[in-house]
């Protein structure tokens, strides 16, 4: 289990009101095009005439971003071109005025690629290899980089999976490429049962609201802010904000290779 674990929605709203460019709102009735929240509590045209986005975070239009084209002082809110599917009531939004969403994205997946280097690994189990009758090479999953414990299957289609049943270190080995080889000898293939292969991986870019990001949020937050366009960055006044982050995401996060763990052979 990763030590830590936050979605994308939650880590870009973190990023974008750490630069104070976040309201969230969740509609009491909405449209295609409008969306009426009466927290939104500003004069006539505000929202719009401060370049205002809404982005969906959550609900049927997930993952879409509008301009904001009108605001009443009411709560509503017009946006163009019209959501598709339409917003929903209790879909939930986000309005940023400086930041893009995809900057926000970019900025985040910037982050996380700068520890690609297994700088920070997680721990990571898989249980979707079947064991087949006299075979004893198996696929590894794509994302596994280091592997350092195997359990095979108390019973068969059991999903249960003991101490007690770990293959002895000495009856596997990692072959290339991204094989992990079982010895002929010593291990007594049990055709149908699966394995649970366990070991670590580097955190995998995302996209989705819904993706899991398993590296520490203090330090990505103030990463991400280091990569947003600087030109905004300077235009906003957030000069000082930019540099703090500089000084906080300077020390990276180290989670090392577990002790027993094997490199997978590419």
């Amino acid at each position: 289990m990763s030590l830590y674990s936050n979605t994308l929605a939650v880590t870009r709203q973190y990023v974008s009101a750490a630069v104070g460019d976040l309201i969230l709102s969740t509609p009491s009735s909405a449209s295609s095009v409008i969306a009426l929240d009466t927290k939104l509590r500003k004069g006539d045209d505000y929202y719009n005439e401060h370049h205002y986005r809404g982005y969906c975070y959550k609900g049927t239009a997930i993952g879409q971003e509008r301009e904001v084209s009108d605001f009443s002082a009411v709560g509503t809110v017009t946006f163009a071109p019209a959501f598709s599917p339409a917003l929903t009531t209790g879909d939930e939004l986000e309005f940023h005025h400086i930041f893009t969403e995809d900057e926000y994205r970019k900025s985040i997946n910037l982050s996380i690629d700068s520890l690609k280097d297994g700088k920070y690994l997680i721990d990571l189990s898989d249980e979707t290899i079947p064991l087949v009758a006299d075979t004893y090479e198996y696929t590894l999953p794509t994302t596994m980089r280091y592997v350092h414990r195997i359990i095979t299957e108390e019973t068969a289609g059991g999903s249960v999976f003991n101490e007690a049943d770990e293959i002895d270190p000495r009856d596997w080995r990692l072959i290339s490429s991204r094989k992990v080889k079982l010895d002929e000898d010593r291990y007594s293939v049990s055709a149908g049962k699966y394995l649970r292969i366990e070991g670590q991986s580097a955190q995998a870019t995302v996209g989705s609201d819904t993706a899991i990001i398993a590296l520490p949020s203090d330090w990505l937050v103030q990463k991400a802010i280091t990569f947003l366009p600087k030109n905004k960055i300077e235009s906003n006044k957030l000069d000082d904000t930019y540099r703090q982050a500089l000084v906080l995401s300077a020390k990276e996060p180290r989670a090392w290779p577990n002790p027993r763990g094997r490199r997978v052979l590419e």
